[in-house]
């Protein structure tokens, strides 16, 4: 069966807020993990055994969903490695994030029509606006596989 972009979650919706989840939280497939090293793979389930943070991820050209104040925010928890909870959010509710990672709608587009996430965040085309840097960078490669998983969920972006 076809899928056609009507069948898509709407890129940062509740559905696809979802599904990003899931696919974060599942992590890569065995075909992407043959890709690399299998050191690679180790650190990064080393830095994401009990890994505990919140992330908001922005699209700034994206109003917040129900006429809030700002952006809109997807929201992504983490509790011991695991993604526990996503939700689309405005900027009130994504405050209290521990890390707020932010990009114009065309760089999210990017990512999701199979960008490179570590060159995304390298050139800082997705930024850390806020958050521990140090601790953020200590994890970095968890993070961009992470946002690699979230670009692997497809959606409708306009």
């Amino acid at each position: 069966m076809m899928t056609t972009t009507t069948d898509l979650p709407v890129f940062f919706g509740p559905e696809w807020a979802e599904a990003a989840r899931v696919a974060a939280d599942r992590g890569p497939s065995d075909e992407l993990r043959a890709t690399k090293l299998p050191t690679y793979w180790e650190w990064i389930d080393d830095a994401r055994a009990g890994y505990d943070a919140s992330w908001a991820l922005v699209d700034t050209d994206l109003p917040a969903p129900d006429g809030g104040t700002g952006p809109a925010h997807l929201l992504l928890e983490w509790d011991g490695g695991r993604c526990t909870r996503a939700a689309i959010a405005g900027q009130e509710e994504a405050a209290a994030a521990h890390y707020v990672l932010s990009a114009p709608h065309d760089v999210w587009t990017e990512l999701l029509s199979g960008a490179d996430a570590g060159r995304l965040v390298m050139y800082r085309k997705i930024a850390l606006q806020r958050g521990d840097v140090l601790q953020f960078f200590r994890g970095i490669y968890f993070v961009v596989e992470s946002l690699a998983a979230i670009g692997r969920v497809p959606a409708v972006t306009s």
